[in-house]
């Protein structure tokens, strides 16, 4: 299996958009779909089988524990697109360019999301209670 990813791989890069892509995402791009192929197959599923739950898989078991730079995370999600709709352009991979489509969307939510942190308001021992008992914060949660 991981011949095969390994083959996928390094013919995708040698392609003309491979090179392209490859090189806005930056010099681990051949390491990062190797991650992500191996993420969405896990040992058992031969590559050619991917659906959209494995290319979740792929992104969220195989990318998003690495450590990324800002380049590659932004970079990543249209590197996966390129990549699966050019296996299905060779006829390696059934519904490549959407599930490209659909790689591109799912890195970008995962890769890409930004905690937000929400302020508390702060609240003062005479103000009612936030739990919503109706009592003074001093009196209850205090």
């Amino acid at each position: 299996m991981s011949e095969r990813i390994e083959h996928w791989t390094s013919e995708f890069l040698s392609s003309t958009p491979g090179e392209l892509a490859a090189q806005r995402a930056g010099e681990r791009a051949g390491a990062l779909l190797v991650k992500f192929l191996e993420g969405a197959c896990g040992s058992t599923l031969d590559p050619a089988d991917m659906e959209q739950r494995n290319i979740t898989d792929g992104v969220a078991i195989g990318l998003a524990p690495l450590q990324l730079s800002d380049a590659e995370r932004n970079a990543l999600p249209e590197l996966l697109e390129e990549f699966l709709s050019q296996m299905e352009q060779s006829g390696r991979l059934a519904g490549g360019a959407a599930l490209g489509a659909y790689a591109r969307q799912t890195a970008t939510a995962h890769l890409l999301k930004k905690q937000v942190r929400r302020a508390l308001a702060k609240v003062g021992p005479n103000e009612p209670c936030p739990c919503g008992s109706g009592k003074k914060y001093k009196k209850c949660c205090m």
